[in-house]
């Protein structure tokens, strides 16, 4: 009788125990894991490169509109992507690259604000435009896995020249002032 009390005082016990809190977050993870056959560089540097645009005024990105396949927008900012497969076996002749983006690639290939930032702006969104020659360009659609730039490459090098500006994200939305942050991923592949 003891030990039926006994089991039923701690039954009773664990029953009126309270409730745990649950507390919790999410995680986000991006990356790329690569063999290293050539050796990348953004803007004559690493691997990876951060591109600073200049600041920009609210009339400015309206006046550059949505994006246009041939045209950049507001405050281009060059930069380029160079690949050297120079020590390579076999040698490779030519390279093949898209971009894209986990987070923030849109319906018209640009990318669009990260609006977790304090202060974002909104309304505007970053174009990729490639530029094969010092006259013609053509837009880098961000999660487009048909969008290739191909290169030939000359002794294994070759250099991807581009530029990043300021576009509006649609024309119905109106441009407001904030901090402008998003980001890419590039892959080349060699055929």
């Amino acid at each position: 009788m003891a030990k039926q009390k006994l089991a039923l005082g701690i039954l009773f016990s664990l029953v009126s125990l309270p409730a745990l809190a649950l507390d919790g977050g999410q995680l986000d993870f991006a990356g790329l894991v690569s063999d290293n056959t050539c050796i990348l560089h953004v803007n004559g540097g690493a691997q990876d490169g951060q591109i600073s645009l200049a600041t920009a005024t609210t009339a400015e990105v309206e006046g550059a509109g949505v994006v246009n396949a041939v045209a950049v927008g507001a405050k281009a900012e060059p930069f380029s992507i160079t690949v050297d497969c120079s020590a390579k076996t076999p040698a490779a002749t030519a390279a093949n690259l898209n971009m894209s983006s986990v987070f923030f690639s849109n319906s018209q290939g640009t990318l669009n604000n990260d609006m977790s930032v304090s202060q974002a702006a909104s309304g505007v969104a970053i174009a990729v435009h490639y530029e094969p020659n010092a006259s013609t360009f053509e837009q880098v659609k961000i999660n487009d896995s048909t969008d290739i730039k191909n290169l030939t490459l000359t002794n294994g090098k070759a250099t991807w020249n581009f530029r990043a500006s300021y576009v509006k994200q649609a024309a119905a939305i109106p441009v407001v002032a904030g901090f402008v942050k998003t980001n890419a991923a590039y892959t080349i592949t060699y055929p």
